[in-house]
């Protein structure tokens, strides 16, 4: 699947602070809108923006939300259609996440992601209640519609160098077995949607999509690579909102709050620009916003953090563990594959 480069310091110097001042904005949105689920706006809006590379492109800006909260919007009718008779549902979200994996594997288009992320979101959601299902949807489309209103406002105010717009190249990973390793993402997906839905509530709605995204990578080096720079992700952002929640124990005030999360988002952007690491595994780990959030509405911040690493972190590394096994019996590498493996 397509990544987005690493952002250049020489085209976009001010990346770091553009990104550093979203979570500050989503969380200030989401408490003038009163709203229970104050981490989606601040974690949702940013990884909106921190996808954008080079200059202003209007196409992405408002096409990414705008598509992104039509999937919310398909897949919860999908849900609500199907209310009542749960294997046509997990039938037709099998079929469903058939066709986006297979998009992915046989174009590299990350299109493919908002549709199983949506999907898998609603699913889960919908199968335990369904007002919380339209409750996370309706959250949702908020931050993503809100970020379309946004994120021109900080472009204009914090311009880029260049003004060259970026072009994304898709290409597939492999050039054979298309259709077999959508298939095994498919089942393992369905595994994982299941488990998620034993352990998965609001307050860790947002990091659990972590561990779908390794699903999507097509070799084996690639899949644990991918698990690794998870499981880094999610350490160095609990590290991180761990001493958020130290220093809000001895001066808790909303100002303190709001330039530690404006701080750390600031030295993970820089990190996206300079880091050893590829830039997502510093942009995943700013979904610290959302881990303080959660861990504030929690008696035990702690627990809460281990919870919720440890669940993250399990997930990434049985899914990578399954599909590398699935693919490496599976699929063999064919000169002339057949109509399935294409």
């Amino acid at each position: 699947m397509f990544i987005a480069p690493r952002p250049s310091i020489d085209d976009d110097p001010l990346f770091a602070v553009r990104v550093a001042f979203m979570p500050l904005i989503g969380l200030s949105l989401a408490m003038a809108l009163r709203s229970p689920l104050a981490m989606v706006y601040p974690t949702l809006m940013f990884s909106l923006l921190a996808g954008n590379r080079k200059a202003f492109d209007p196409k992405r800006v408002f096409g990414a939300p705008i598509i992104f909260s039509a999937m919310l919007w398909l897949m919860s009718g999908v849900v609500i259609a199907l209310q009542g008779v749960p294997l046509a549902l997990v039938v037709t979200m099998g079929v469903i996440y058939f066709l986006a994996f297979y998009l992915i594997q046989r174009t590299g288009n990350a299109l493919g992601m908002l549709i199983i992320v949506a999907a898998a979101l609603m699913t889960i959601m919908g199968l335990g209640s369904y007002p919380s299902m339209i409750f996370l949807r309706n959250e949702m489309t908020k931050a993503a519609l809100l970020s379309a209103l946004v994120v021109p406002v900080l472009y204009a105010l914090l311009p880029t160098r260049t003004q060259e717009i970026n072009v994304d190249h898709y290409s597939p990973a492999f050039s054979y077995g298309w259709g077999r390793r959508a298939a095994i993402r498919t089942g393992v997906m369905l595994a994982y949607s299941l488990y998620l839905y034993t352990i998965l509530d609001f307050s860790n709605v947002m990091l659990a999509v972590a561990g779908m995204f390794v699903l999507v990578h097509s070799t084996r080096r690639s899949l644990w690579v991918e698990a690794g720079q998870r499981s880094f992700s999610v350490v160095l952002g609990g590290c991180l909102a761990l001493s958020v929640l130290a220093i809000l124990n001895a001066v808790g005030h909303l100002a303190v709050l709001f330039g530690l999360v404006f701080l750390i988002t600031l030295w993970l952007g820089n990190k996206m620009l300079t880091g050893r690491l590829p830039s997502m595994a510093y942009q995943d780990a700013a979904s610290v916003i959302a881990l303080v959030g959660s861990a504030l509405a929690s008696s035990e911040p702690g627990f809460a953090f281990m919870q919720r690493a440890c669940l993250t972190v399990l997930g990434a590394l049985a899914a990578a563990l399954l599909v590398t096994i699935l693919d490496e019996v599976l699929i063999k590498e064919n000169s002339e594959p057949s109509s399935f493996t294409r």
